[in-house]
């Protein structure tokens, strides 16, 4: 499941705050904080855990905007790039910016957005999707790519994907009991993608249905 097939507004649900009782929340917010507050130019967040890692991403964003003057963009196809001369921001967010790697004009435009930033001394922020290429063909973009500082968001404890869920139900209005989530996290995929896809999923259904989340519920619904 494929974090962009959920088609949700993510920065509505989840704020930093939410994470900072997260194992990895310390030491991946200091990270990005020296590099804002440094001399580099880019910074790509990488790692396999791609739906908390976008959390992280539009959080930071969501942070950062308050007291700064924030760009963001979810890259889907070539034409949502915008001529960094058109952007009046200190910092920019590009999601998904690897969706344009084996496009010959997704690449042009990606490398063309990395050196117009540069050269207007904005800092650029990446967050790679798993689900794409993860290397260009444009030799010239690729030795862009590389001089970013890489950071790498770890994998999600299962404690860590508790905390997740439940500030994501709290966020959207959904209240499951501690018995139920626990019940789900042992009988469900590990899959923190698959877990919020499910919870969309319960939801819709109570809705429907005109019933509570409950455990003869989640059976129903995972089939057990």
């Amino acid at each position: 499941m494929k974090q962009q097939s959920l088609n949700l507004k993510f920065q509505d649900y989840i704020y930093l705050q939410d994470m900072q009782t997260c194992s990895f929340f310390e030491e991946i917010l200091t990270r990005c904080k020296n590099f804002i507050d440094g001399n580099g130019h880019s910074m790509i967040l990488m790692g396999k855990e791609d739906m908390a890692k976008s959390f992280f991403f539009y959080a930071l964003y969501n942070h950062l905007k308050q007291n700064n003057n924030c760009y963001f963009k979810s890259i889907k196809q070539d034409s949502d790039f915008l001529s960094c001369e058109d952007l009046k921001e200190d910092i920019i967010f590009l999601d998904s910016y690897n969706t344009s790697y084996g496009s010959k004009n997704g690449e042009i435009l990606l490398f063309k957005f990395f050196n117009e930033s540069k050269l207007k001394k904005s800092k650029i922020l990446f967050n790679n999707s798993i689900y794409h290429e993860q290397k260009p063909n444009l030799k010239d973009l690729e030795s862009r790519m590389s001089s970013s500082l890489l950071i790498n968001f770890p994998l999600l404890s299962d404690e860590d994907k508790k905390i997740i869920i439940i500030n994501f139900l709290k966020n959207r209005g959904l209240i499951l009991t501690e018995q139920s989530i626990e019940f789900i996290l042992n009988r469900y995929s590990r899959s923190l993608n698959n877990l919020i896809e499910l919870y969309i999923k319960l939801d819709k259904i109570s809705l429907e249905e005109k019933k509570n989340i409950t455990i003869p519920l989640i059976k129903k619904t995972i089939s057990l």
